[in-house]
Protein backbone atom coordinates (compact mmCIF):
# COMPACT_ATOMS: atom_id res chain seq x y z
CA UNK A 1 0.00 0.00 0.00
CA UNK A 2 1.80 3.35 -0.80
CA UNK A 3 1.82 6.33 1.80
CA UNK A 4 -0.98 8.02 -0.50
CA UNK A 5 -3.31 4.97 0.20
CA UNK A 6 -2.27 4.61 3.88
CA UNK A 7 -2.99 8.33 4.24
CA UNK A 8 -6.01 8.04 2.47
CA UNK A 9 -7.51 4.85 4.62
CA UNK A 10 -6.76 6.58 7.75
CA UNK A 11 -8.34 9.70 6.72
CA UNK A 12 -11.46 7.56 5.82
CA UNK A 13 -11.76 5.48 9.20
CA UNK A 14 -11.03 8.86 11.01
CA UNK A 15 -14.11 10.03 9.33
CA UNK A 16 -15.95 7.12 10.38
CA UNK A 17 -14.74 7.26 13.90
CA UNK A 18 -16.37 10.64 13.86
CA UNK A 19 -19.68 9.28 12.76
CA UNK A 20 -19.65 6.71 15.45
CA UNK A 21 -18.76 9.05 17.90
CA UNK A 22 -21.77 10.87 17.43
CA UNK A 23 -24.33 7.37 17.61
CA UNK A 24 -27.56 7.85 19.32
CA UNK A 25 -28.42 11.78 18.41
CA UNK A 26 -30.86 13.19 16.76
CA UNK A 27 -29.29 15.92 14.35
CA UNK A 28 -31.39 18.39 13.61
CA UNK A 29 -30.69 18.32 9.75
CA UNK A 30 -31.66 14.82 9.35
CA UNK A 31 -35.04 15.71 11.61
CA UNK A 32 -35.49 17.97 9.22
CA UNK A 33 -35.07 16.18 6.19
CA UNK A 34 -37.25 13.46 7.32
CA UNK A 35 -39.95 15.65 7.98
CA UNK A 36 -39.59 17.96 4.68
CA UNK A 37 -39.66 14.36 2.37
CA UNK A 38 -43.38 13.61 4.37
CA UNK A 39 -44.50 16.92 3.53
CA UNK A 40 -43.63 16.68 -0.12
CA UNK A 41 -45.10 13.04 -0.71
CA UNK A 42 -48.04 14.67 0.94
CA UNK A 43 -48.39 16.77 -1.78
CA UNK A 44 -47.74 14.59 -4.81
CA UNK A 45 -51.18 14.40 -6.48
CA UNK A 46 -50.12 11.93 -9.04
CA UNK A 47 -46.73 9.55 -9.57
CA UNK A 48 -45.61 6.66 -10.95
CA UNK A 49 -42.24 4.60 -9.32
CA UNK A 50 -40.55 1.54 -10.58
CA UNK A 51 -38.43 -0.02 -7.97
CA UNK A 52 -36.12 -2.63 -6.92
CA UNK A 53 -36.04 -4.68 -3.89
CA UNK A 54 -33.91 -7.05 -2.11
CA UNK A 55 -35.54 -8.95 0.48
CA UNK A 56 -33.68 -11.91 3.09
CA UNK A 57 -35.79 -14.34 4.08
CA UNK A 58 -34.05 -16.20 7.04
CA UNK A 59 -34.90 -19.90 6.92
CA UNK A 60 -35.28 -22.79 10.06
CA UNK A 61 -31.84 -23.74 9.90
CA UNK A 62 -30.67 -19.62 10.18
CA UNK A 63 -29.66 -19.25 6.25
CA UNK A 64 -30.45 -16.09 4.89
CA UNK A 65 -32.04 -16.00 1.40
CA UNK A 66 -32.42 -13.05 -0.85
CA UNK A 67 -35.69 -12.53 -3.04
CA UNK A 68 -35.72 -9.97 -5.57
CA UNK A 69 -38.80 -8.05 -6.92
CA UNK A 70 -39.67 -5.42 -9.28
CA UNK A 71 -42.71 -3.64 -8.27
CA UNK A 72 -44.67 -0.49 -11.02
CA UNK A 73 -47.05 1.46 -9.06
CA UNK A 74 -49.04 4.18 -10.12
CA UNK A 75 -51.02 6.87 -8.25
CA UNK A 76 -53.45 9.07 -8.42
CA UNK A 77 -55.08 10.33 -5.45
CA UNK A 78 -57.08 10.77 -3.99
CA UNK A 79 -58.64 6.92 -5.18
CA UNK A 80 -56.80 5.46 -7.78
CA UNK A 81 -53.66 3.14 -7.63
CA UNK A 82 -52.75 0.36 -9.65
CA UNK A 83 -49.46 -1.95 -8.04
CA UNK A 84 -47.78 -5.02 -9.92
CA UNK A 85 -44.93 -7.28 -8.75
CA UNK A 86 -42.74 -9.13 -10.36
CA UNK A 87 -40.84 -11.90 -9.12
CA UNK A 88 -39.73 -15.41 -10.35
CA UNK A 89 -41.58 -14.94 -13.33
CA UNK A 90 -44.96 -13.92 -11.42
CA UNK A 91 -46.29 -10.98 -11.52
CA UNK A 92 -49.30 -9.69 -8.64
CA UNK A 93 -51.32 -6.88 -9.69
CA UNK A 94 -53.77 -4.55 -7.81
CA UNK A 95 -56.38 -1.91 -9.59
CA UNK A 96 -58.34 0.31 -7.08
CA UNK A 97 -60.96 2.80 -9.09
CA UNK A 98 -62.01 4.36 -5.88
CA UNK A 99 -65.26 2.28 -5.25
CA UNK A 100 -63.31 -1.44 -5.66
CA UNK A 101 -60.20 -3.05 -5.35
CA UNK A 102 -58.80 -6.67 -7.06
CA UNK A 103 -56.20 -8.45 -6.70
CA UNK A 104 -55.03 -10.78 -9.90
CA UNK A 105 -52.16 -13.71 -10.09
CA UNK A 106 -50.97 -14.07 -13.97
CA UNK A 107 -49.70 -17.31 -13.01
CA UNK A 108 -52.37 -19.07 -11.59
CA UNK A 109 -55.11 -16.46 -13.71
CA UNK A 110 -57.16 -16.22 -10.33
CA UNK A 111 -58.81 -13.06 -9.04
CA UNK A 112 -60.46 -11.85 -6.06
CA UNK A 113 -62.80 -8.31 -6.00
CA UNK A 114 -64.06 -6.48 -2.98
CA UNK A 115 -65.80 -3.68 -2.10
CA UNK A 116 -63.09 -0.52 -1.53
CA UNK A 117 -63.00 2.84 0.96
CA UNK A 118 -63.01 5.72 -0.43
CA UNK A 119 -59.21 6.58 -0.43
CA UNK A 120 -56.02 4.85 -1.02
CA UNK A 121 -55.35 5.39 2.99
CA UNK A 122 -58.44 3.46 3.87
CA UNK A 123 -57.78 1.23 0.87
CA UNK A 124 -54.14 0.27 2.82
CA UNK A 125 -55.94 -0.05 6.00
CA UNK A 126 -58.15 -2.26 5.05
CA UNK A 127 -55.97 -4.27 2.96
CA UNK A 128 -53.79 -5.05 6.06
CA UNK A 129 -56.25 -5.30 9.06
CA UNK A 130 -58.83 -7.53 7.30
CA UNK A 131 -56.59 -9.32 4.71
CA UNK A 132 -53.01 -9.19 6.35
CA UNK A 133 -51.80 -8.00 2.89
CA UNK A 134 -49.31 -4.88 3.14
CA UNK A 135 -48.85 -3.65 -0.58
CA UNK A 136 -44.88 -2.22 -1.71
CA UNK A 137 -44.31 0.96 -0.85
CA UNK A 138 -47.40 1.54 1.35
CA UNK A 139 -45.09 3.20 3.79
CA UNK A 140 -44.71 6.24 1.13
CA UNK A 141 -48.71 7.02 1.49
CA UNK A 142 -48.29 6.59 5.33
CA UNK A 143 -45.39 8.87 5.61
CA UNK A 144 -46.15 12.12 6.62
CA UNK A 145 -44.39 15.45 8.30
CA UNK A 146 -45.16 13.63 11.71
CA UNK A 147 -43.71 10.72 11.39
CA UNK A 148 -40.23 10.68 12.38
CA UNK A 149 -41.69 11.88 16.07
CA UNK A 150 -43.84 9.17 16.53
CA UNK A 151 -41.64 5.85 15.27
CA UNK A 152 -39.35 6.43 17.95
CA UNK A 153 -36.22 7.73 16.67
CA UNK A 154 -33.43 7.02 18.97
CA UNK A 155 -30.47 8.43 16.10
CA UNK A 156 -30.92 10.31 13.39
CA UNK A 157 -27.31 11.23 11.58
CA UNK A 158 -26.60 12.70 8.11
CA UNK A 159 -23.90 10.63 6.46
CA UNK A 160 -22.97 12.18 3.56
CA UNK A 161 -23.34 12.83 -0.04
CA UNK A 162 -23.80 10.03 -2.76
CA UNK A 163 -25.17 10.30 -6.55
CA UNK A 164 -27.55 7.32 -7.27
CA UNK A 165 -28.77 7.41 -11.06
CA UNK A 166 -27.40 10.80 -11.30
CA UNK A 167 -29.51 12.30 -8.66
CA UNK A 168 -27.97 14.36 -5.97
CA UNK A 169 -29.12 12.49 -2.79
CA UNK A 170 -28.27 13.08 1.34
CA UNK A 171 -27.64 9.82 3.18
CA UNK A 172 -28.83 9.78 6.68
CA UNK A 173 -29.26 6.72 9.25
CA UNK A 174 -31.52 6.08 11.78
CA UNK A 175 -32.47 4.10 14.67
CA UNK A 176 -35.62 2.88 16.27
CA UNK A 177 -36.88 -0.22 18.50
CA UNK A 178 -35.39 -2.84 16.74
CA UNK A 179 -34.70 -1.50 13.59
CA UNK A 180 -31.93 0.25 11.60
CA UNK A 181 -32.86 2.06 8.67
CA UNK A 182 -30.73 4.25 5.75
CA UNK A 183 -32.02 6.59 3.62
CA UNK A 184 -31.17 8.64 0.75
CA UNK A 185 -33.14 11.77 -0.17
CA UNK A 186 -32.94 13.56 -3.31
CA UNK A 187 -31.12 17.39 -3.08
CA UNK A 188 -33.44 20.13 -4.13
CA UNK A 189 -36.64 21.14 -4.30
CA UNK A 190 -38.22 17.60 -4.60
CA UNK A 191 -37.05 15.68 -1.58
CA UNK A 192 -38.13 12.34 -3.14
CA UNK A 193 -36.80 8.68 -1.38
CA UNK A 194 -33.72 7.68 -3.49
CA UNK A 195 -33.26 4.75 -1.87
CA UNK A 196 -34.12 2.84 1.32
CA UNK A 197 -32.66 0.16 3.68
CA UNK A 198 -33.83 -1.74 6.50
CA UNK A 199 -31.97 -3.58 9.21
CA UNK A 200 -33.54 -5.89 11.56
CA UNK A 201 -31.64 -6.03 15.29
CA UNK A 202 -34.44 -8.17 16.70
CA UNK A 203 -33.00 -11.16 14.56
CA UNK A 204 -29.47 -12.82 15.07
CA UNK A 205 -28.81 -12.86 11.36
CA UNK A 206 -30.45 -9.69 10.88
CA UNK A 207 -32.13 -9.69 8.07
CA UNK A 208 -32.43 -6.61 5.72
CA UNK A 209 -34.34 -4.95 3.02
CA UNK A 210 -33.87 -2.59 0.48
CA UNK A 211 -35.20 -0.29 -1.92
CA UNK A 212 -33.95 1.87 -5.10
CA UNK A 213 -36.63 3.90 -6.35
CA UNK A 214 -37.11 5.67 -9.48
CA UNK A 215 -39.90 8.52 -9.80
CA UNK A 216 -42.25 10.12 -12.61
CA UNK A 217 -44.18 12.89 -10.99
CA UNK A 218 -46.24 13.78 -14.13
CA UNK A 219 -47.77 10.39 -15.75
CA UNK A 220 -51.06 11.87 -16.82
CA UNK A 221 -53.24 8.20 -15.97
CA UNK A 222 -56.82 8.31 -17.22
CA UNK A 223 -59.39 6.18 -15.19
CA UNK A 224 -59.09 2.74 -17.66
CA UNK A 225 -55.28 2.32 -16.01
CA UNK A 226 -57.21 1.81 -13.09
CA UNK A 227 -59.67 -0.55 -13.74
CA UNK A 228 -59.03 -4.57 -14.53
CA UNK A 229 -60.78 -6.49 -17.44
CA UNK A 230 -60.18 -9.81 -16.54
CA UNK A 231 -58.13 -11.94 -19.40
CA UNK A 232 -59.87 -14.51 -21.13
CA UNK A 233 -59.51 -18.04 -18.78
CA UNK A 234 -58.79 -15.76 -15.77
CA UNK A 235 -61.40 -17.52 -12.81
CA UNK A 236 -62.64 -15.29 -9.69
CA UNK A 237 -62.06 -16.40 -6.09
CA UNK A 238 -62.91 -15.63 -2.70
CA UNK A 239 -60.88 -13.39 -1.06
CA UNK A 240 -59.88 -15.09 2.32
CA UNK A 241 -60.02 -12.52 5.13
CA UNK A 242 -58.19 -12.66 8.95
CA UNK A 243 -59.74 -14.78 11.66
CA UNK A 244 -61.10 -12.33 14.04
CA UNK A 245 -58.66 -12.52 17.03
CA UNK A 246 -59.85 -13.54 20.84
CA UNK A 247 -59.95 -11.32 23.77
CA UNK A 248 -56.32 -11.43 25.25
CA UNK A 249 -56.36 -13.27 28.71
Amino acid sequence: MSCIHRTRYWLVSLLLLGNLAMADTLEPKALVALEQMGGYLRSLQQFRIEADSHTDQVLDNGQVIEFRHHTRLLAKRPDKLKVSVESDGKRRSLFYDGKRFTLFDNRSGYFASQDAPADISGLLDQLSERYGIELPLADLFRWNPGTAKTVGLSSALWIGQDNLDGKACDHYALRQPDIDWQLWVRQGPQPLPCRLVISRRDSAEQPRHSVDYQWQLNPAPVAQDFEFTPPAGARSVPLQQLEPQGEQP
